[in-house]
Formats: C-alpha cells, sequence, structure tokens
C-alpha cells in the first residue's frame, strides 16, 4: 500500500485528540482504512523523554523553520492498528518478532489547530512519513492549511491527492 495513493491504510481521518498526565500521554482516535472500510481506532503514544537522533535537526516549519519540533511520541502497538507495519526479523528460534516503531512530531500546536509528521517503516522495509492538520472541528484557518501543504512539501511527500477544503467547500469523506 503507498502512502500516497487516495484512500490507503495509513490516509488517517482523525477524530479526536486528548492528552493525560501533564502532557506525556496522549490518545488519537482516528479513521483508518482496513479491509476496503474506515474503521474508528484510538491508538495511545508516549511522548519520549529524550531527543531520538534522527529527530535532532527536525525544524518547525510554523517557526520559519528556526525552532525544533515541539514533541515526539512513540505509538503503543502501532501494528495491532496498522497491520502493514514492518516487522524486524527473529534473530534466534522462538522469539517473537518485534515491529517497528511508529513514530509522530509534533510540529505545531494551538488552540483550535495541531500540525504533525508521522514518521514509520511499512512492510516493504520502506521508511515512510504522512503530514496532518488536525483542526478543531472545522476550525483551520486559510493560513493553516497553507502551513500544513509546506509542511507535506517540506518532507518531499507528494501533493498531489491533498484537496483543498477551501476550494470544495467540504472535507474528505471517510466511506
Amino acid at each position: 500500500v503507498s502512502v500516497t495513493q487516495e484512500n490507503s491504510q495509513f490516509r488517517m481521518l482523525m477524530h479526536e485528540v486528548k492528552f493525560f498526565k501533564n502532557y506525556t500521554l496522549k490518545s488519537m482516535t482516528c479513521y483508518v482504512r482496513r479491509n476496503g472500510k474506515c474503521q474508528l481506532h484510538t491508538v495511545w503514544a508516549d511522548k519520549t523523554p529524550f531527543k531520538l537522533l534522527f529527530f535532532d535537526h527536525e525544524k518547525c516549519i510554523k517557526n520559519t523553520g528556526t525552532g525544533f519540533v515541539i514533541g515526539n511520541w512513540v505509538f503503543h502497538d502501532a501494528d495491532h492498528h496498522f497491520p502493514q507495519i514492518y516487522c524486524y526479523p527473529e534473530f534466534q528460534v522462538g522469539i517473537t518478532r518485534s515491529p517497528s516503531k511508529f513514530y509522530v512530531l509534533i510540529h505545531f500546536v494551538s488552540n483550535t489547530t495541531i500540525l504533525f509528521k508521522a514518521h514509520f517503516i511499512n512492510d516493504f522495509g520502506n521508511m515512510r512519513r504522512l503530514t496532518a492538520a488536525l483542526a478543531t472541528g472545522t476550525n483551520i484557518t486559510e493560513e493553516m492549511w497553507k502551513v500544513y501543504v509546506n509542511l507535506t512539501r517540506y518532507y518531499e511527500i507528494p501533493i498531489a491527492n491533498i484537496k483543498n477544503v477551501y476550494e470544495t467547500g467540504k472535507s474528505v469523506s471517510v466511506n
């Protein structure tokens, strides 16, 4: 499954994000495409207490490239929600395979909007990225939409399949 295909498994429509334990634990409820249909999933993520080496130099796009990412998060049991996540091979007989991690980097947070990038390895062993703009209701501003598109371009993710809600007047269907 390609992350650039419309309706691929990794095109997630976010439903709800909640933070707990002084912003060190969060739940993300989203629709994930499985078996040709969108299913509602709730995934949990821990904020990492350290900077991950390959994220150290990530720039925060909203802060004009001068600030670093706001937070790094790791999903719990991502393979239960995204079955095409890569599993590392067994090194010894009898040891179960372990899935790769699903990381989320938050780039910008306001009272109404969150911009983030997800970073994971798919079942073919290829590194994949996706970006998302989350807003309460339909509160994403035109400025935030432009920042989201620029963030997507920055990570060299094809933007051909992004539907601009300002031009179409409606959000993307989950059916």
